[in-house]
């Protein structure tokens, strides 16, 4: 084969479908390859796939991300090797050429050049291109296989199992601070999205919420809001613009200078309505209103006066400014970014409390409201894998947020690690097959 270039975003679509002859599969340092797993296409900064999952003659398996490049020179061009994004690349996979990987921790990655790998020509393999991607997973069409009721049973119970797992997540946290502090953690966890979660969670234990509460218990409700928002923006570092320096005012007076720096928040592709200073503009608004009866025991509150079948409950949790307010605080916190914050965090947490403290009334409400519960936004994950298993009529099936949770579970805990053999619904749908 002559000279030839390849474009990216071919090399993409020939990595994601693996047009690929397997034991052609060599790296540059003499390893063959073996591919489990792709991994999942990133539309996001970093690398081109994540969480792939490859084999080396050796026998070792590497978890990790895949970079993908025209040249094996473009790693260094592009300057990777500094960037912690790409800190859990295992391969660079290159339509050509050798080049030197190495991570910002020194540790030296193989490069794959996919030249004299193909199966085909590239024409063919652009005509392939063409075709729709048939999915080869053991659980494709998994509905018309199982039918609506048995698909739905499978959900419900891994979404069972993902509640458990996140109230056990915040009963280890109870043993190491107060309820009210793992609940405000949570909550503000979740105002971050994936993005900023962990910073988010991050600022609530700089500013913890007994903090918080006590500054403010006592003040007028707007003076409490204004406190809120100068407290939590600038210790986030996000306080840069103050129209009338009233809140840059409040946080020299109240804070204690240190703040995180605006390195630490990801706003690469977030749209404006989730960034992270808006975010935390809803959140001062969400505590302020709290914070005569406190947060964890008004939250405690809203779950005991909630009633199954209903969504009264994330109207506790929405926040549109009221007149007069600034550009942009209205919708603060929306009806779907408050049924994540009921679903994610107060419900497994009320559930949690409730056990811990033998409210057994409260426990079997809790059970009722989230097996009642509506589903959330539509996720990426969830769009994809319910068309994997249902394809069109995905919806009729994930019909509530606790069928919605069991998809993710599922995701995370077996289809992420290919662990096909032990998913409830490829053991179903192929039983003795996978298991032995």
């Amino acid at each position: 084969m002559g000279k030839v270039e390849v474009a990216e975003r071919l090399l993409v679509q020939i990595w994601k479908r693996q047009l690929v002859e397997a034991g052609k599969l060599v790296t540059d340092s003499g390893e063959t390859l073996q591919v489990i797993y792709p991994g999942r296409e990133n539309k996001d900064r970093g690398p081109d796939f994540v969480g792939a999952i490859v084999t080396i003659s050796c026998g070792e398996v590497l978890r990790g991300d895949i970079e993908l490049h025209s040249k094996a020179s473009d790693w260094r061009s592009h300057g990777h090797g500094r960037d912690p994004n790409y800190d859990e690349v295992i391969l660079q996979v290159v339509w050509e050429g050798h080049g030197e990987v190495v991570l910002r921790s020194g540790k030296a990655v193989p490069t794959l050049s996919l030249r004299d790998c193909i199966e085909c020509s590239l024409d063919e393999v652009r005509r392939e291109l063409q075709l729709p991607m048939v999915p080869g997973e053991p659980c494709f069409d998994a509905r018309q296989r199982l039918g609506d009721i048995e698909i739905g049973r499978l959900l419900d119970e891994a979404g069972e199992e993902r509640f458990r797992l996140k109230a056990d997540y915040f009963a280890s946290r109870i043993g190491h601070e107060p309820p009210s502090q793992t609940l405000y953690r949570g909550i503000m966890g979740a105002l971050g999205y994936t993005k900023n979660k962990e910073p988010f969670e991050e600022l609530a234990c700089r500013l913890p919420l007994a903090v918080l509460e006590g500054i403010c218990r006592g003040k007028p409700a707007q003076e409490r809001i204004l406190i809120l928002k100068a407290l939590l923006l600038g210790k986030a570092g996000l306080l840069l613009e103050d129209a009338d320096g009233g809140l840059e005012q409040i946080w020299n007076r109240l804070g204690d200078g240190e703040t995180m720096g605006v390195s630490c928040w990801r706003v690469f592709r977030v749209r404006p309505e989730n960034h992270p200073e808006r975010r935390l503009v809803g959140a001062a608004y969400l505590l302020a209103r709290f914070v005569k009866i406190g947060l964890f025991e008004g939250v405690l509150q809203s779950v005991t006066e909630a009633h199954p079948g209903k969504e009264r409950l994330e109207h506790s949790f929405m926040v549109g400014a009221p007149e007069p307010c600034a550009a942009g605080e209205r919708n603060l916190i929306g009806q779907g970014r408050a049924r994540e914050i009921v679903i994610n965090v107060v419900l497994p947490f009320t559930l949690t409390w409730a056990e811990a403290n033998f409210e057994t009334k409260l426990a079997q409400r809790v059970w009722a409201l989230y097996r009642s519960y509506p589903k959330a936004g539509e996720y990426g994950i969830t769009r994809e894998l319910g068309k994997l298993l249902m394809g069109s009529s995905a919806s009729k099936v994930v019909n509530s947020a606790q069928r919605q949770q069991g998809l993710i579970h599922i995701d995370r805990t077996f289809c992420r690690p290919r662990e096909c053999a032990r998913c409830p619904l490829t053991r179903r749908l192929t039983p003795g097959l996978l298991a032995s």
